[in-house]
């Protein structure tokens, strides 16, 4: 064996540094091997190879074999694994880890297995071929050959080269903002697919994004995937093979759709980018699908559309600033209508959690009503719903306001305790309070009814009336996005885990310092740490 022949493997674990291994032959970057670690078989991902692995030799571990049947991890999925370990301040094994989980993996490995099944059928036929038949026998063998070696040309057909969008440097993302974007997507995704490039479309959540396909599939039958939890590994499989090889295609997924292994990728859209949604806050890498965009796109040199009703307030700044380009659709909202609850009760006008004003537009309506609830129990509701509109026979439906995505249908929605749905807490509650109304406001097709006890708060104004407002507090108060908030948070028993904490809080500390550095020599915006106290 080649001693000095030495890879640096990523394994899917969460180690601090990335162990070495020795290989009989070279390996290149992005090979998947199989290895063992800490007595545990694991498929890895070759980062780089060395002559020297500046190590003691003897501690250096062989690899098991060269999984060539899988495909390799493509230089921008590495880049962009790097990208989100040290900008989200993890491993990059726990992006490794995210990017391709075990049952991604098995999938994979049970492919390859049916790839390599084809081809032993596929050499016991031809060998059969060689031999003398009888002209039916022969004919018969032929169809076999020849039906087999379509699947596996279907299983192993790369994309023709050319035809593609070079690597270049991409252009600055654009702020989509109004109602009836759709139209706007599909598009900049025809100039895209007719290039022969892919498109990512990211929403926040599953619902939504089936929506979404649906609209999708109208435009561009056949070239339309649906990425979410809801669908097997294999089907995840074979969406990653498509965009991994072709190009002209359409992808419609969640956050975790960033991590697919596009390999002509032209086009990112974000819908709804202020959804909180976005965030992976579960376990690491807990990162922002939106802002991991905008750095998948760079990396892969794609364009990016941001669409919104409402914008999150960092890429409201960033179109301030010149980072990115703000469009309007031209679309406006339906009106919203705001009832005061407080002068209403001081006049004898409501009645259980509906306005008089509310009873008569549900009367006038004629079709079917959504309201939103609050407080409320749902089951009191319903009782108070039904007294309040005894006899009248328009369908009246209650809704949480925790995840809507059709609206279009009824004559009226109506918020019944908006003051419920926006609690005081936090510097980000004006801003949700606002992003909350608009995406209400975009899905209703009818009349759009907001009862309240506050009505002269700015939050049921629109976005430019408050944003600067809220911009000044923010930058008075050293708040996003003048800064980066890190939230930290121990848990487990306090004596065990005090000097660990500490350790690991200082070496972030160092870290974002000098990142901090790094930014406003560049002339981005400093750094901030926000702490929970270790108690």
């Amino acid at each position: 064996m080649n001693e000095s022949c030495y890879i640096q493997v990523l394994v899917p674990l969460r180690l601090e540094w990335i162990p070495w291994y020795r290989s009989p032959q070279p390996v290149a970057e992005g090979t998947r091997v199989s290895v063992r670690f800490a007595h545990r078989t694991y498929t890895g991902v070759v980062l780089q190879s060395a002559d020297n692995p500046g190590i003691d030799k003897s501690k250096v571990q062989d690899i098991i074999s060269v999984q060539d049947e899988l495909a390799p991890i493509s230089r921008e999925e590495l880049e962009f694994w790097r990208f989100l370990s040290d900008y989200y301040l993890c491993t990059p094994g726990e992006v490794y880890k995210a990017a391709y989980p075990e049952g991604k993996i098995r999938s994979e490995q049970t492919a390859a297995n049916i790839l390599e099944r084809l081809r032993q059928r596929l050499a016991i036929r031809e060998e059969a071929l060689s031999k003398k038949h009888k002209d039916s026998v022969r004919e018969r063998l032929e169809a076999e050959r020849d039906d087999i070696a379509r699947q596996i040309e279907a299983l192993t057909k790369l994309p023709a080269e050319g035809g593609g969008k070079s690597r270049q440097a991409p252009g600055k993302p654009v702020l989509l903002i109004g109602g009836n974007r759709t139209e706007a997507y599909i598009d900049r995704c025809r100039i895209a697919m007719e290039q022969g490039l892919n498109v990512l479309v990211l929403t926040p959540e599953i619902a939504a994004g089936e929506q979404l396909t649906r609209l999708f599939e109208e435009a561009f039958p056949g070239r339309v995937h649906s990425v979410n939890s809801h669908i097997t590994e294999a089907r995840r499989r074979r969406v990653a093979e498509d965009v991994r090889r072709f190009g002209g295609q359409v992808v419609v997924g969640a956050r975790s759709a960033i991590f697919l292994p596009f390999s002509r990728l032209g086009l990112i859209i974000v819908e709804n980018e202020q959804d909180v949604f976005f965030k992976q806050a579960e376990h690491a890498p807990r990162y922002n699908a939106r802002d991991a965009a905008v750095m998948l796109a760079r990396i892969h040199g794609a364009d990016i559309v941001l669409g919104t009703p409402s914008p999150s307030l960092e890429s409201y700044y960033n179109a301030l600033t010149g980072k990115y380009i703000q469009q309007s659709t031209g679309s406006a909202a339906p009106e919203m209508t705001i009832i005061n609850i407080s002068a209403e009760k001081k006049k004898n006008g409501m009645v259980g959690p509906l306005s008089r004003k509310l009873i008569q537009a549900v009367l006038k309506s004629g079709g079917p009503v959504a309201l939103i609830r609050g407080w409320e129990k749902p089951d009191e509701l319903q009782e108070l719903i039904a007294q309040a509109l005894e006899g009248v026979q328009t369908d009246i439906l209650t809704l949480s306001q925790a995840r809507l995505t059709d609206l279009g249908k009824y004559a009226i929605v109506a918020v019944l305790q908006a003051d419920a749905l926006f609690p005081e807490e936090g510097f980000r509650s004006d801003e949700r309070a606002v992003q909350a109304l608009a995406m209400l406001r975009e899905q209703c097709g009818g009349t759009f009814l907001v009862q309240t006890a506050k009505p002269d708060h700015p939050v049921y104004s629109n976005f430019e009336a408050i944003y600067p407002h809220l911009l000044k507090e923010r930058e008075q108060f050293a708040l996003p996005p003048y800064t980066r908030l890190i939230d930290t948070d121990f848990g487990g028993h306090k004596d065990r885990l005090a000097l660990a904490a500490d350790r690991t809080l200082k070496q972030k500390k160092q870290a974002l310092r000098a990142r901090a550095s790094a930014f406003e020599k560049g002339g981005r915006s400093r750094v901030t740490i926000d702490v929970d106290p270790i108690v």
